[in-house]
């Protein structure tokens, strides 16, 4: 049987201590929903700078807010770089590295945005694809010259062959790139009126607003240990078969991963190839070949009775 007592750190958490190793923690905002700060003041501390949106929207509001916060509440000057990044990546230390060459690429401004490419690994069809300019590797910069999102296995070895590269999901760009941006759709940017009419925003992600339509991007590759943890079937990729946290199982659980973030013990018996996870968010229960099939059940969740 298998029993891990230790807590586990969550990926937030080991984002969090590696950027503030490299960076600083006073350089670092973490942008979230307001029904999260519970959760984020108890893994992050009393002290961690929380920017929350008062709604759901999607990337783009949440993005826009928390530059607009900096701006008005921050006194930050729009000539600063801004790095947006998820925390529920799996990398290495080295990669979080490439943060600098990202600033250098804006504030030369080679480029009004910088993003992260990822070597593949494999013909993944989970992420989005950047396929380069042919004059990338040039001494100014990396440049983009087309999206591809989400493609099909096959689609995604072609566009690998002709040297695509994952996208991070990561992006950089001055303040004042972001400002202008909504000034040219009439969007509120002083903090509290954005906040204030916030649900008005489009829900639309950062990639379809601002990504897609500009057509000058540089990027910065990346070739070392990383998977966007978005998905179960990429977790289950690095994931141990050792379950973290307060978990007991019999030798029957082949296959199955439990991640426990609560106090209480999981207890499992004769359950193969499945993902059990609890946190304080709720419980989660799949086969790992359905796990796709969570998503629009959790989508429930937002919508009211």
């Amino acid at each position: 049987m298998n029993n891990k007592n230790e807590a586990p750190i969550s990926m937030l958490q080991k984002t969090w201590r590696i950027l503030a190793e490299k960076f600083g923690s006073a350089n670092l905002f973490v942008a979230g929903n307001c029904n999260h700060e519970t959760i984020l003041r108890e893994q992050l501390g009393v002290e961690a700078q929380l920017i929350l949106e008062p709604a759901q929207r999607d990337t783009f509001a949440a993005i826009s807010l928390a530059a607009s916060y900096l701006v008005t509440r921050k006194d930050t000057r729009t000539e600063e770089t801004v790095i947006v990044l998820p925390v529920d990546t799996y990398t290495e230390p080295q990669f979080y590295d490439c943060m600098i060459e990202l600033d250098r690429l804006i504030q030369q401004q080679v480029a009004p945005l910088a993003l992260m490419g990822i070597t593949p690994k494999y013909p993944a069809d989970k992420f989005g694809y950047i396929l380069p300019r042919h004059e990338s590797n040039s001494s100014m910069g990396n440049f983009v010259e087309n999206f591809f999102e989400k493609p099909d296995t096959q689609m995604a070895q072609e566009l690998i062959d002709r040297g695509a590269l994952w996208n991070g999901g990561v992006f950089a760009f001055r303040l004042s790139y972001l400002q202008d941006i909504a000034a040219r759709h009439q969007f509120p940017w002083n903090y509290e009126e954005l906040y204030d009419e916030y649900e008005t925003i489009p829900r639309i992600s950062f990639d379809y607003m601002v990504v897609e339509p500009e057509k000058n991007i540089a990027y910065v590759p990346f070739d070392g240990i990383w998977t966007d943890l978005g998905t179960w079937s990429e977790m289950v990729r690095v994931l141990s078969p050792e379950s973290s946290g307060l978990v007991i199982k019999d030798d029957n659980c082949e296959g199955t991963y439990v991640v426990n973030q609560l106090g209480i013990p999981i207890i499992v018996a004769d359950v193969k190839d499945a993902i059990i996870s609890a946190g304080p968010d709720g419980i989660l229960v799949s086969s790992i070949r359905n796990s796709h099939a969570v998503k629009p059940l959790i989508d429930k969740l937002a919508k009211p009775v």
